[in-house]
């Protein structure tokens, strides 16, 4: 994800506010992401590596209707994606022999 922050009060043409529940944007106020509308998942590189997911969880205001505010969940950590069937298979094939 781009990284706009904002502290005026209005975002940039194109992106909206965003809250987010916990991780490594939890205490951000200002933080902008791309919208309306608001991307449904949200995924942040950890410094220590791998990433961290925010899903949508609703879209609000803080004052005007026509100032939107993204906010978010804490997903936690990206899990490692699942074993492909030939990687599944690869697995079978040296546990067996």
């Amino acid at each position: 994800m781009d990284d706009v922050f904002d502290l005026s009060g209005t975002p940039p043409h194109g992106w909206m506010h965003a809250v987010f529940g916990g991780g490594p944007y939890g205490d951000d106020v200002g933080r902008c992401v791309p919208g309306p509308p608001a991307p449904a998942i949200i995924t942040v590189p950890l410094p220590e590596g791998g990433e961290h997911v925010y899903r949508l969880w609703t879209v609000g205001s803080w004052s005007a209707p026509d100032d939107p505010v993204a906010v978010y969940n804490d997903v936690g950590p990206t899990p490692e994606p699942p074993l492909s069937e030939l990687e599944m298979s690869w697995l079978n094939r040296g546990n067996t022999s």
